[in-house]
Protein backbone atom coordinates (compact mmCIF):
# COMPACT_ATOMS: atom_id res chain seq x y z
CA UNK A 1 0.00 0.00 0.00
CA UNK A 2 1.37 3.34 -0.42
CA UNK A 3 1.53 5.90 2.33
CA UNK A 4 2.46 9.39 -0.13
CA UNK A 5 -0.50 10.45 -1.20
CA UNK A 6 0.91 12.11 -3.99
CA UNK A 7 2.22 9.03 -5.28
CA UNK A 8 -1.02 6.96 -4.80
CA UNK A 9 -2.04 10.38 -7.41
CA UNK A 10 0.45 9.56 -9.48
CA UNK A 11 -0.17 5.79 -9.33
CA UNK A 12 -3.90 6.55 -10.17
CA UNK A 13 -2.93 8.98 -13.04
CA UNK A 14 -0.29 6.51 -14.68
CA UNK A 15 -2.45 3.20 -14.05
CA UNK A 16 0.18 1.35 -12.24
CA UNK A 17 1.64 1.03 -9.10
CA UNK A 18 4.41 3.95 -8.80
CA UNK A 19 5.76 2.83 -5.14
CA UNK A 20 8.99 5.20 -5.06
CA UNK A 21 9.33 8.81 -5.68
CA UNK A 22 12.10 7.30 -8.90
CA UNK A 23 9.48 5.37 -10.39
CA UNK A 24 7.06 8.30 -10.15
CA UNK A 25 9.94 10.43 -11.67
CA UNK A 26 10.58 7.63 -14.07
CA UNK A 27 6.89 7.97 -15.16
CA UNK A 28 6.53 11.29 -15.72
CA UNK A 29 9.58 11.78 -17.73
CA UNK A 30 8.38 8.71 -19.85
CA UNK A 31 5.20 10.67 -20.65
CA UNK A 32 4.17 14.12 -19.41
CA UNK A 33 1.37 14.27 -21.21
CA UNK A 34 -0.90 11.80 -19.80
CA UNK A 35 0.24 13.97 -16.80
CA UNK A 36 -0.67 17.21 -18.33
CA UNK A 37 -4.04 15.51 -19.57
CA UNK A 38 -5.05 13.96 -16.07
CA UNK A 39 -4.44 17.78 -14.63
CA UNK A 40 -6.37 19.39 -17.52
CA UNK A 41 -9.40 16.53 -16.72
CA UNK A 42 -9.00 17.27 -12.62
CA UNK A 43 -9.43 21.22 -13.48
CA UNK A 44 -12.60 20.95 -15.90
CA UNK A 45 -14.73 18.61 -13.30
CA UNK A 46 -13.60 21.42 -10.31
CA UNK A 47 -15.90 23.72 -9.53
CA UNK A 48 -13.41 26.30 -8.79
CA UNK A 49 -12.51 26.24 -12.57
CA UNK A 50 -14.35 28.71 -13.70
CA UNK A 51 -11.76 30.46 -16.71
CA UNK A 52 -8.78 29.83 -18.31
CA UNK A 53 -7.25 31.85 -15.69
CA UNK A 54 -8.54 29.76 -12.83
CA UNK A 55 -7.73 27.16 -14.99
CA UNK A 56 -3.93 27.42 -15.13
CA UNK A 57 -3.42 28.76 -11.45
CA UNK A 58 -5.34 25.38 -10.64
CA UNK A 59 -2.21 23.20 -12.94
CA UNK A 60 0.32 25.77 -11.23
CA UNK A 61 -0.89 24.84 -8.00
CA UNK A 62 -0.97 21.25 -9.44
CA UNK A 63 2.57 21.50 -10.43
CA UNK A 64 3.96 22.64 -7.24
CA UNK A 65 2.58 19.75 -5.24
CA UNK A 66 3.95 17.80 -7.76
CA UNK A 67 7.50 19.45 -7.90
CA UNK A 68 9.22 16.56 -5.94
CA UNK A 69 8.02 14.20 -9.11
CA UNK A 70 8.09 16.69 -11.64
CA UNK A 71 10.92 18.53 -11.51
CA UNK A 72 12.22 20.34 -14.95
CA UNK A 73 9.49 19.13 -16.98
CA UNK A 74 6.92 21.53 -15.13
CA UNK A 75 7.28 23.93 -17.87
CA UNK A 76 6.40 21.71 -20.83
CA UNK A 77 3.53 20.42 -18.84
CA UNK A 78 2.08 23.62 -17.96
CA UNK A 79 2.42 24.29 -21.93
CA UNK A 80 0.67 21.23 -22.88
CA UNK A 81 -1.95 21.83 -20.25
CA UNK A 82 -2.53 25.41 -21.78
CA UNK A 83 -2.99 23.70 -25.20
CA UNK A 84 -5.42 21.64 -23.76
CA UNK A 85 -7.30 24.66 -21.89
CA UNK A 86 -7.13 26.99 -25.36
CA UNK A 87 -8.44 24.12 -27.34
CA UNK A 88 -11.44 23.50 -24.64
CA UNK A 89 -11.87 27.46 -24.66
CA UNK A 90 -12.38 27.64 -28.68
CA UNK A 91 -15.31 25.08 -28.56
CA UNK A 92 -17.34 26.89 -25.95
Amino acid sequence: MLADPLLRQLSRIYQRPLETPEAACDAVRADPGILASALFLEAAESDDVTSIESALAYCDARLAELAPFVGDLAPAIRERFAEKVAAWSAVG
